[in-house]
């Protein structure tokens, strides 16, 4: 793991709200279909503005409060206006990145995350802006926001 400040970063995508109590039930979940939507209703070539970088986000944004709260989650790319979009403007993060098959490595580096947090005090959550950065088919890393 390392930190990193990322500064002027702009999402777009589909968006959808949803909470951790409600993905621990495959009737409630929501964020595997925000990604099917994302791909069947052909989002990516509807966005605007995209940035030159082809990699792909999800991003977990508007925390109501902790992991026991509501939040949203958008998946996207990178674009270069604000407009629509889900702006990191300075944020200081944790990355867990790891390599595997997806969507299994995405749930096992969530399943670390968490444990992390649970058993570690060095770094504390910061429940702003986190996001997965899909940078190859078998790659993720995730970027945790953490308080400056």
């Amino acid at each position: 793991m390392k930190t990193k400040r990322i500064k002027n970063l702009m999402i777009s995508g589909a968006t959808i709200t949803t909470n951790n109590k409600n993905e621990a039930s495959e009737e409630t979940a929501k964020i595997q279909t925000v990604w099917d939507n994302y791909v069947e209703d052909n989002v990516y070539s509807a966005t605007h503005d995209k940035a030159n970088n082809k990699s792909m986000y999800g991003v977990y944004s508007n925390y109501t409060r902790d992991l026991n709260g509501d939040f949203d989650v958008t998946v996207g790319v990178e674009v270069t206006k604000a407009k629509n979009a889900i702006v990191i403007k300075d944020e200081k993060y944790l990355i867990f990145k790891k390599e595997g098959e997806l969507p299994q490595v995405v749930v096992d580096t969530w399943a670390e995350i968490w444990d992390y947090f649970e058993n570690n005090t060095e770094f504390k959550r910061a429940y702003t802006i986190d996001f997965e950065h899909y940078t190859k088919e078998d790659e993720i890393e995730i970027y945790i926001s953490i308080e400056k």
